[in-house]
């Protein structure tokens, strides 16, 4: 019988250090904006991020519609490099990264974000 008690006790002991675990692990933090292209209009866009210790992994997509001139493009900054970038795509182990809108025609470029 105390051996059946261990066990169950041993168990929820488990079970109670799990749930805890799960409950602290990082979420995710997201937020969304219509960024500015210098030539006009909005790109809808929509990033994530969770700190996972040391540095950050997240994803990023459009939330709608844009209004931007079709010579207008993306660029993405991560880490003190600058790409050119996808409208949708993801990131891992990364201190830094932001967007900003950029015109081919003017070769100027919006706030980054």
């Amino acid at each position: 019988m105390k051996r059946i008690i261990a066990q169950i006790g041993l168990a929820a002991t488990v079970i109670a250090a799990t749930s805890v675990g799960l409950a602290s692990s990082a979420s995710a933090t997201q937020a969304c904006t219509n960024l500015p292209g210098p030539a006009g209009g909005r790109l809808p866009l929509c990033k994530t991020w969770v700190w996972d210790g040391n540095d950050y992994d997240g994803k990023w997509w459009t939330n709608g519609p844009s209004t931007l001139p079709s010579y207008s493009y993306l660029e993405r900054y991560e880490d003190g490099v600058t790409h050119r970038s996808s409208y949708s795509g993801s990131y891992n182990d990364r201190d830094k990264v932001y967007f900003r809108v950029c015109d081919s025609h003017t070769r100027s470029c919006g706030r980054w974000w």
